[in-house]
């Protein structure tokens, strides 16, 4: 392995005019916050002028350099990378509106190169994700529609941070940015080297996440097989994660380990699951050093004879051992990757072309059924027909309201989940049903607790509930959906605060609801009873006005349960007693088997 490192200062390191950092677009989206952002600078802005702070290392994958722009693969320093050039971009804007034309010059030449042809060209280029954005941030162009809302935070918290220096300071934090602040480069010119070195850098675990150490080992492991194979596997890597993109990729990861071990893996033990896997599924795994750390001893014994009939094709799906399945390429491997995210991402983001699959898919994010996410990625890469699928949800979404509204223990979901990955096709709907009533609230216990359930934290769940009531009560059949565009507030009929500086501009809730009326608030306010769907606009009339002036604008909606409202007299802690109890009874014929 030939490493070259090199100390650089800041100027020295984006200083060259012929070299462009490339931020392969197999690698994460920028992700840095306030806290990495408010570290870098006051790192930079505490040094004393004779002293120096280390950014750390980059890893750069090169090769020989040539007469004009040489582009360097950053394999490890993207978010530092990326983050000192918004610094930059900061610094060189606070310069222009100062007229200080010549810092500002001095800057731009740090954040731009030139090739053969003289023309500009930014000196570090993002993925394809985010690279759009970058883009737009740098040029001061179309701000609106950048996407990635990262670059526009980290740029104004450095402006912010910047705009309170005086012109003296901001000569000064020049100065110490890139002067005397370093960074150590490490060239590396092959593959598997970079891959390499990356995980011994990383060895410790600093702020790596296990995506990040996932994404290193299957690419170093590429990269030993040859340069066909490692460009495959990052083609399925970069389309894994455009296809997460908004998706937390641990989540992915930990779910699909889940779905494909068939039982609990915790977030903890991602990495150590995935490699046990990846040994047990891939042909060349067989090569690695690893290997014999995480092998596991056959079910069955193979002879001899059945070895030598063992055939491997890299581009098939399997080898095969006397005509039966066994481990898979690593092509296919990071092939399957690919498409299981592909998966979780329509899932996650209700993108299936059915309107009724996603809109029960929804119904569960409302509900909060994330556990259920590692069989449904089972499910939905499986020949099932869309109305077998939709029946499933409708019995996810009832076992998880009776679940969370009865308190029952959510650590327990993710084994519940994983184990109906081994249910089959055939009569899949009524196998489901049958596992999953091990695990269901009674009626009764359901009924009881649903009337004292409180919603606070959970409005999103409440809003599931009383469309669903909705539905019920005008016997919708699949025409309407209540919630399209997010117009639909969930409205607190007796307000979520009655003692307030304008109860006399509003009314006061306190006086009308009687005695004890703060004891009775606080345990009544979050019942089902006390709740009501209403258009943004009308929510924001009625506000926290009397009941008799918000039945004003309950009368104006076309919800036909909160016209209902219209035709009581008062609204008092008895009437949400009364509707929670009419609600409840509601609830066990809705959410039943």
């Amino acid at each position: 392995m030939k490493i070259t490192p090199t100390t650089l200062s800041i100027n020295q390191l984006l200083g060259s005019g012929n070299e462009q950092f490339i931020i392969p677009a197999y690698q994460r989206r920028y992700s840095w916050g306030e806290k990495q952002w408010s570290d870098l600078f006051n790192d930079i802005k505490l040094l004393s002028q004779q002293d120096s702070h280390l950014l750390g290392t980059i890893l750069c994958l090169t090769s020989n350099y040539a007469v004009g722009i040489n582009q360097l693969e950053l394999v490890d320093g993207q978010q530092r990378t990326t983050t000192l050039t918004l610094l930059l971009k900061a610094l060189s804007d606070k310069f222009t509106k100062l007229k200080q034309d010549e810092l500002h010059k001095e800057i731009d030449s740090l954040l731009y190169c030139k090739g053969l042809d003289r023309v500009l060209k930014r000196k570090v280029i993002l993925g394809d994700l985010d690279n759009p954005d970058y883009e737009k941030l740098m040029k001061n162009e179309d701000l609106d529609s950048i996407k990635n809302q990262k670059f526009i935070e980290g740029y104004n918290f450095f402006m912010r941070k910047l705009n309170e220096l005086d012109l003296t300071e901001l000569l000064e934090y020049h100065y110490k940015l890139v002067s005397n602040t370093y960074t150590i480069r490490l060239d590396v010119g092959n593959a598997k080297d970079a891959y390499k070195l990356f995980e011994t850098i990383n060895n410790r675990g600093l702020s790596l996440s296990p995506t990040d150490i996932i994404k290193n080992f299957l690419l170093g492991h590429s990269s030993l097989i040859d340069d066909n194979t490692l460009e495959k596997v990052k083609g399925y890597w970069t389309e894994l994660i455009i296809n997460l993109d908004g998706i937390k990729t641990d989540d992915f990861f930990r779910q699909y380990l889940s779905s494909q071990l068939k039982r609990k893996i915790t977030g903890s033990t991602i990495i150590d699951e995935f490699k046990k896997y990846y040994f047990e599924s891939v042909i060349e795994a067989e090569g690695l050093n690893e290997f014999s750390q995480y092998k596991q001893p056959r079910s069955v014994e193979t002879d001899e004879d059945e070895l030598e009939e063992t055939h491997v094709d890299v581009e098939s799906e399997s080898t095969t051992i006397n005509g039966e399945n066994h481990k898979i390429s690593i092509i296919n491997f990071a092939k399957r990757l690919r498409d299981a995210s592909k998966t979780y991402g329509q899932i996650r983001n209700e993108l299936f072309s059915n309107v009724k699959v996603n809109k029960h898919l929804n119904n569960l994010t409302k509900i909060k059924s994330f556990p259920s996410y590692i069989f449904l990625l089972d499910l939905f890469q499986r020949d099932v027909e869309d109305a077998k699928k939709i029946d499933i949800l409708i019995l996810i979404e009832t076992f998880m309201l009776r679940r969370h509204v009865c308190e029952y223990r959510t650590g327990e979901l993710d084994s519940i989940f994983a184990s109906l990955v081994s249910v089959e096709n055939e009569n899949i709907v009524e196998n489901i049903k049958e596992k999953l009533l091990k695990h269901f609230p009674s009626d009764n216990e359901f009924k009881d607790k649903f009337y004292r359930y409180s919603f606070k934290g959970n409005e999103n769940r409440a809003k599931y509930v009383l469309e669903t009531f909705e539905y019920d009560l005008i016997k919708d059949q699949g025409e309407y959906i209540l919630t399209s565009g997010g117009e639909l507030h969930l409205e607190h009929i007796i307000p979520q605060k009655i003692t307030t500086k304008k109860s006399k501009e509003f009314g006061d809730w306190e006086m009308y609801l009687g005695a004890y009326a703060k004891e009775q608030h606080m345990k009544y306010v979050n019942r089902i009873g006390n709740f009501t769907l209403l258009a943004k606009t009308l929510n924001i009339v009625a506000s926290n006005n009397p009941f008799k002036s918000k039945v004003k604008e309950y009368q104006k909606s076309n919800i036909q349960l909160t016209k209902l409202l219209s035709k009581l007299d008062e609204f008092k802690i008895q009437q949400v007693k009364d509707r929670s109890t009419e609600f409840a009874t509601k609830a066990v014929q809705l959410w039943s088997f």
